[in-house]
């Protein structure tokens, strides 16, 4: 047995796991929108009543795509009526992604230390909001994504959401030791090499399933990694779509001139998505962000949700967009009706 393998029996020993059986490709076989317009839903809202409003919402707005959790930093989120949500999801004609957040994990890392971040006492380290975090040049966590990529297809879905696939950028950072990175490597290179990897696993495994990634939005600003290994125009060679989080309110005072970026979520937007144009030049992969939709530096009503949308097609961009909201709470006046 694979070190990875064992390493998935770790993983679920006290969890409810679903091993759903193989399909065959062609019953897998879809093609996303032209436009993808996708709601953020945590796995407990899968499971309640929330869900149907988020439902409500899709069949009655220009949405026409969720995005589900089904790993996060707590660990995996399957549950046995996943797959069935997903398939009546997909029966009325709703794109379904999944959401997997790779290298953050505060599930993992007690579990099997040796694979963790940690201090130089060798106890493990914790990020500023006391989160730890997987060594992200570790081949076995790589491996460990991928096969959890492929058990998530197995349940239907059409695509795969790569969160957190970067080195940790809060916290006592010089501090840590990593127990498989060896620093001479680059950062951008590690994850551009784990980019390469998984995509390449799950394209063997589903030819047709789509893969993207969220990157910080700045990467479209600046061309350099940001110290975490996100390099965007590098990124765009491997993924089929890229997912920058241009969120107004996480940009500082005095980016593009503004006091306060939250309130001016047009201009932040098209000021990313121009800059980013540069970076990115010809690069295959589609670029749909995601937009802020909660309240953050600014009070985010309809007009201002909506003016991210719209600032996307004045930057040219007509692959899509996700809105964010912890809560899953969304404003459908910023919505045009269907």
């Amino acid at each position: 047995m694979s070190p990875a393998s064992v390493l998935m029996l770790l993983i679920g020993i006290g969890q409810s796991l679903v091993n759903p059986s193989p399909a065959t490709e062609a019953e897998f076989i879809r093609r996303p929108p032209l436009e993808v317009k996708a709601v953020y839903v945590t796995s407990s809202t899968t499971r309640g009543s929330r869900m149907e409003q988020i439902i409500d919402l899709v069949n009655s707005t220009e949405v026409n795509a969720v995005v589900i959790n089904v790993k996060e930093p707590s660990g995996e989120k399957f549950w046995p009526g996943l797959s069935d949500l997903i398939t009546s999801l997909k029966n009325q004609g709703i794109w379904t992604i999944a959401r997997v957040v790779v290298f953050q994990s505060n599930d993992l890392p007690p579990r099997e230390p040796r694979l963790a971040l940690k201090y130089s006492g060798g106890s493990l380290w914790r990020d500023r909001a006391g989160g730890y975090w997987l060594d992200p040049a570790a081949k076995e966590v790589w491996e460990y994504n991928a096969n959890l990529a492929k058990r998530t297809l197995d349940l239907g879905f059409d695509e795969i959401n790569l969160d957190y696939i970067r080195f940790p950028t809060d916290g006592d950072v010089d501090s840590i030791i990593y127990p498989a990175w060896d620093k001479k490597t680059s950062k951008e290179r590690v994850i551009t090499d784990f980019a390469h990897y998984i995509v390449t696993a799950i394209k063997n495994y589903r030819p047709h399933a789509v893969v993207s990634a969220d990157i910080y939005a700045f990467t479209l600003v600046q061309d350099w990694d940001l110290d975490m290994g996100q390099r965007a125009r590098l990124l765009a060679q491997e993924f089929d779509v890229l997912s920058p989080m241009i969120y107004p309110s996480h940009y500082r005072s005095g980016n593009f001139g503004l006091t306060n970026p939250a309130e001016y979520p047009s201009k932040v937007a098209k000021a990313t998505l121009d800059l980013g144009r540069a970076i990115l030049g010809d690069a295959p992969a589609l670029v749909r962000p995601w937009f802020q939709d909660f309240n953050l530096g600014a009070n985010y009503t309809p007009a201002l949700v909506r003016q991210q949308i719209e600032a996307l097609a004045d930057a040219g961009y007509r692959n899509g967009w996700m809105l964010w909201n912890p809560s899953n709470v969304y404003t459908s006046e910023a919505l045009n009706k269907e």
